[in-house]
């Protein structure tokens, strides 16, 4: 028997909880992508935070406004937008900074709640499948014309969805570790971009 057709087989002894299940596994997978390749495109780095905020500290405006256009991601792209707009921010600047990092930081949670809901959802499941798994059993111990074919075929139903389900959740979870460390990274970087941002014109203002 091959691997595909011994899959198969093991999915079709895991009983219609096995369906829900599969549906979990394909939702874990294209929030995992999708959030890989969003974020390849979103996040700046924290080489780019770095450089970037020491030439503001430095007062080297020319060299972070070309430095945030060669870069790529969201706080590269805000911090660009800023500096070419500072003259006419005003008062607004700094409202209008932290509004543009908050939203920036929003788009990076994006669908890490709804994978939170796969790793809660699978386990559950496949309790569900374990639990319509044993009453087959039981049913089948209770036939006049005992079937231990029908028993076993039960249980197996059970503990393979169990299997499933825990499997699904810890492959969730993986993703969600990885997608969250990333998250609270640039979420740094981030935040020191826009501070960086807002003390730098605050100063400026005030040495006029």
């Amino acid at each position: 028997m091959s691997i595909f057709a011994g899959a198969v087989d093991y999915f079709v002894k895991g009983g219609p909880c096995m369906w829900p299940l599969l549906m979990c596994s394909f939702a874990a997978i294209a929030i995992g992508v999708e959030r890989y390749l969003f974020y390849k495109k979103a996040i700046s780095g924290e080489k780019f935070a770095s450089s970037f905020c020491r030439m503001m500290n430095d007062f080297n405006l020319v060299g972070a406004s070309e430095l945030a256009e060669q870069s790529k991601g969201e706080a590269a792209a805000m911090a660009k937008e800023i500096l070419d707009i500072k003259g006419d921010l005003g008062q607004r600047l700094e409202t209008i900074v932290y509004t543009k990092a908050d939203r920036i930081i929003d788009s990076l949670e994006k669908n890490i709640n709804y994978l939170s809901v796969v790793i809660g959802l699978s386990p559950m499941l496949g309790l569900l499948g374990t639990i319509t798994g044993m009453i087959s059993s039981f049913n089948a111990l209770n036939e006049r014309t005992q079937n231990p074919m029908a028993v076993t075929a039960g249980i197996g139903e059970a503990l393979i969805t169990t299997v499933f389900g825990l499997c699904i959740a810890i492959m969730g979870m993986c993703i969600h570790a990885y997608l969250t460390s990333k998250i609270k990274t640039e979420t740094l970087n981030i935040n020191e971009v826009a501070d960086t941002l807002v003390d730098i014109f605050k100063a400026n203002e005030q040495s006029k």
